[in-house]
């Protein structure tokens, strides 16, 4: 195994994620591409209900540099630790693009990390790690949230 792809999402188990592939990529000498995927909608979303603003292009790269600026600092913690590693900011569909980043960088294996919602949630909402279980061609590792 020499090239792992961790999707994150900045949500509750991104640190526990990036911290689980960054002890396997040292163990295995391996390489890492951290991708987080954004469609437009979120960014939308983001504007009106965190910042109660219309939307703008303005306000959308502004997001963008912020997501960008987490993607760095994640890059450069890695990088520090001697990891060679590579950090993408993505737009479009998420299951799409991971699995288009898997192809492209050669991934051996992908790590995601999983969320506490209820059977009610998934039925509605689906999983990204559901999906890319049954559409990948490469083994998916979930990494269960902490237990509180």
């Amino acid at each position: 195994m020499r090239r792992i792809l961790v999707a994150i999402d900045f949500l509750d188990t991104t640190n526990k994620v990036i911290n689980f592939a960054k002890d396997l990529t040292k163990e295995l000498e391996a390489e890492l591409l951290i991708v987080h995927s954004e469609a437009i909608e979120s960014y939308i979303n983001m504007i009106t209900t965190e910042l109660h603003q219309q939307p703008s292009i303005e306000l959308i790269e502004i997001q963008k540099k912020q997501i960008k600026k987490k993607l760095k600092k994640i890059h450069d913690s890695l990088a520090q630790d001697e990891i060679k590693v590579k950090c993408i900011l993505m737009e479009g569909p998420t299951i799409d693009n991971i699995l288009k980043e898997t192809e492209i960088f050669k991934a051996d294996l992908i790590i995601v990390g999983s969320h506490k919602h209820g059977k009610f949630y998934h039925l509605l909402m689906g999983s990204i790690h559901n999906s890319l279980i049954s559409q990948s061609p490469i083994p998916v590792l979930v990494i269960p949230p902490e237990k509180k």
